[in-house]
């Protein structure tokens, strides 16, 4: 085995110095393997708070468990994670399979949240899903959403053109339901909702159709959600417009 040369070392004046310079090689050895340790410790710790979440993490959620941006960074570059969608800052585990049709609204939401954990934000909402995206999420209707709609307790700064907020210092409790892990309007404030919007008449009835359909609307409640609409959409009579939105009567 060739020996290593003394002028190698910049202690080599002093043997015992010289030992310690081997120390210190080996000190730096074992610090390079505790940071490829930390990719696998920065995994352990965000996995149970991702797998809640639909496989995704915000930074801001990993720094709650002391996981910093350069330890996350690593994650990206070694293929463990991925930049979800267009949602800065909100991470996806590779290996989770994706939802191409939810993921984006999904990450958006996340995004919303920094830091808060999903418990957090159940239990007090900051953002709620809405309009068309609400109806798309529940599988209501055929209404295309070209925005990530919310309801949002406060004004929050997403700097992004994909989301549209409508800021509402209270929202009602019983105005919005868990569906899918996503705090999202009920079906009768999703369809006041549109009304207020001024969505074309025919596609709000075909939500109303589907979610007839599917057991989550009872006929008898739209009198009341309709009503506040229904002069705007051209009917005196809120009955009459109920029989138009459910298919009983056609539009005079």
């Amino acid at each position: 085995m060739t020996p290593v040369r003394s002028a190698r070392c910049p202690f080599r004046r002093d043997p015992g110095v010289h030992h310690h310079c081997n120390a210190r090689m080996e000190r730096s050895s074992q610090y390079c393997y505790a940071r490829s340790m930390s990719r696998r410790t920065a995994l352990a710790a965000i996995s149970p708070v991702a797998s809640e979440q639909w496989g995704m993490i915000t930074a801001g959620q990993a720094r709650r468990l002391d996981v910093s941006r350069q330890d996350l960074k690593r994650l990206v570059d070694d293929g463990t994670l991925a930049i979800a969608d267009q949602a800065a800052r909100v991470y996806r585990l590779t290996g989770v399979p994706e939802d191409p049709e939810l993921d984006p609204l999904r990450a958006a939401w996340l995004q919303l949240g920094g830091a808060k954990s999903w418990h957090e934000r159940i239990a007090a909402p900051d953002a709620i899903v809405s309009h068309r995206s609400a109806a798309h999420l529940r599988g209501l209707g055929d209404l295309i959403p070209h925005q990530h709609e919310f309801y949002a307790t406060t004004r929050l700064r997403p700097r992004r053109n994909d989301i549209k907020l409508r800021v509402r210092s209270q929202i009602a409790p019983d105005s919005w339901e868990v569906w899918g892990g996503l705090p999202v309007r009920t079906v009768p404030a999703i369809i006041d909702d549109l009304l207020a919007d001024g969505e074309d008449e025919s596609a709000v009835a075909q939500v109303v159709h589907d979610a007839l359909a599917l057991g989550l609307l009872h006929k008898d409640a739209l009198k009341a959600i309709v009503a506040p609409q229904a002069a705007a959409y051209g009917h005196s009579d809120p009955a009459e417009f109920v029989r138009v939105l459910v298919g009983e009567e056609t539009r005079r």
